[in-house]
């Protein structure tokens, strides 16, 4: 038998919880143990099965680490509670993902040079210091750099919210206070990969009893233009693109309209912020847009330029 050493225990946690959250309906023990029983990622000792007390031991400690509570039915058989669209949720199944990729390598490290990561800018570096400002209501003293400007900013901010978006992480924070003397008592979202710095103070701040992050970018794609004018925006997409809308819808508003056998309409009700142009710009000729009048016109005068750049090569 392998001796369980602490990061061998997480991975078996892991296992653990990832085998039950694959059965939303429930697993009972003795199917959890079959499952063990014939996996060589994670049972090193090659185990036949797991005894009924480690079982319970792994089982809380799971729950613990991960955020989740493990029920068993009256069935017998054990599903995840809280298997929900929560934030917390969706970071442990991404947590789940790794351990379980991280097993698969671990067990076959030819695979390490066929299982490509994409690394999240800076969230080793500034995330956890963040998450444990907001955990205890205290206050941030950054040092930042913008894109846009030259000179550092060393705004102190209080930490609403975060925020993925495209692989990066973004912090939603008031500015209580900034070298530029800008934006103080506004809410300011920053790009972790844009902080140089971050240290927790110990000065406290009442977070709003109505605030929720949700509600706050819900009419939005990204981070940008927040608390701009709602819009209906109208598109027509080609059968290809179609199915990566379908699959992966641009914004919670996406509608359906009519669906064709060469293309299809889809509609949405949000700010047209530049984020959303982005995405309707990825999409290429494969994507038209109808309304509103102006954004069409925009995107139009974007095309013409762009195919004045490639006709001339200037």
């Amino acid at each position: 038998m392998v001796k369980s050493t602490t990061g061998h225990l997480y991975r078996c946690y892991a296992w653990l919880v990832d085998t039950i959250d694959q059965h939303p309906n429930g697993i009972s023990l003795e199917e959890i143990n079959k499952l063990w029983g014939i996996n060589k990622d994670v049972n090193e000792g090659e185990e036949k099965y797991i005894v009924e007390s480690k079982f319970h031991r792994w089982r809380r400690a799971a729950e613990e680490l991960f955020g989740i509570e493990i029920v068993c039915g009256n069935n017998g058989c054990y599903y995840i509670a809280n298997h929900d669209d929560s934030s917390l949720y969706k970071l442990t199944r991404q947590t789940l993902n790794a351990f379980a990729v991280s097993n698969i390598i671990k067990g076959n490290r030819t695979l390490d040079k066929q299982i490509l990561y994409e690394d999240v800018p800076s969230s080793q570096q500034h995330l956890t210091t963040i998450l444990s400002a907001m955990q205890n209501r205290h206050s941030l003293k950054m040092v930042q750099k913008s894109f846009w400007h030259e000179e550092l900013s060393t705004p102190t901010v209080e930490p609403y919210g975060l925020k993925m978006f495209r692989q990066r992480w973004y912090l939603l924070a008031k500015v209580i206070a900034n070298n530029k003397k800008n934006n103080i008592g506004q809410l300011r979202t920053y790009g972790l990969d844009r902080i140089i710095s971050v240290v927790e103070t110990n000065n406290s701040y009442i977070l709003p009893d109505d605030f929720d992050a949700n509600k706050y970018f819900e009419n939005i794609v990204g981070v940008s233009n927040v608390g701009g004018k709602v819009e209906k925006v109208t598109i027509v997409a080609d059968s290809d693109q179609s199915k990566y809308l379908r699959s992966l819808p641009l914004h919670h508003s996406q509608k359906e309209v009519w669906t064709g056998e060469w293309e299809s309409e889809f509609e949405f009700e949000l700010i047209i912020n530049e984020e959303f142009k982005r995405e309707l710009r990825a999409f290429g000729p494969g994507v038209e847009v109808l309304k509103p009048a102006w954004l069409r016109k925009e995107l139009r005068k974007e095309a013409n330029i762009l195919s004045e750049i490639y006709a001339t090569g200037k």
